[in-house]
């Protein structure tokens, strides 16, 4: 019994990428309210677009990210879309240290976006991409569930009049809360 509890031993410590996202994304937030620098990524994994939303007794306090990467690494995205949800949001006011006690982050990292002609169908854990010219609408996974609430919010998000000609976008995404 106990060489087979040994042999799992190994498993037991692998890390678990959500929760590295996770721990980079809460590391990078407490560190813009502190006005403090990030810790230096270590890991580099493959880049892909970040979003990264702040919460607080159920409450948005900031989402920061975009849908085409900005740095080198994944790792990299995480830290500036946290730093930037924290203190950069032109929605919010920056985060305070009285917001920190019980904060949860969500990073939602793109996998991909596939035209569509219509929301119908839309899942709620599809996102939605709303582009009218230059203006562009993102509605995150699990951010609502009516798909035509969702596309109201899209274009809303997008600063253009519901209804304006507009190509619409399924958001495929992995999400991680903590």
């Amino acid at each position: 019994m106990l060489v087979t509890a040994l042999a799992l031993l190994p498993l037991l410590c692998v890390p678990d990428p959500d929760r590295n996202l996770i721990e980079l994304a809460r590391n990078a937030v407490i560190a813009e309210v502190l006005g403090k620098p990030t810790t230096r990524v270590e890991r580099r994994s493959t880049v892909r677009p970040v979003f990264v939303t702040i919460e607080r007794n159920g409450q948005v306090l900031g989402c920061r990210g975009s849908l085409e990467p900005r740095t080198a690494s994944l790792e990299e995205e995480v830290v500036s879309a946290a730093r930037g949800a924290a203190a950069h949001d032109p929605r919010y006011r920056p985060i305070a240290k009285s917001d920190l006690p019980g904060f949860l982050v969500t990073v939602t990292v793109v996998e991909g976006t596939h035209p569509i002609s219509s929301v119908e169908g839309l899942e709620p854990g599809d996102g939605l991409v709303l582009k009218a010219g230059n203006r562009t609408g993102v509605v995150l996974p699990w951010e609502g569930k009516d798909p035509s609430i969702r596309l109201q919010w899209a274009y809303r998000k997008a600063g253009v009049a519901t209804g304006s000609p507009a190509q619409l976008f399924r958001m495929v995404a992995s999400r991680s809360r903590g």
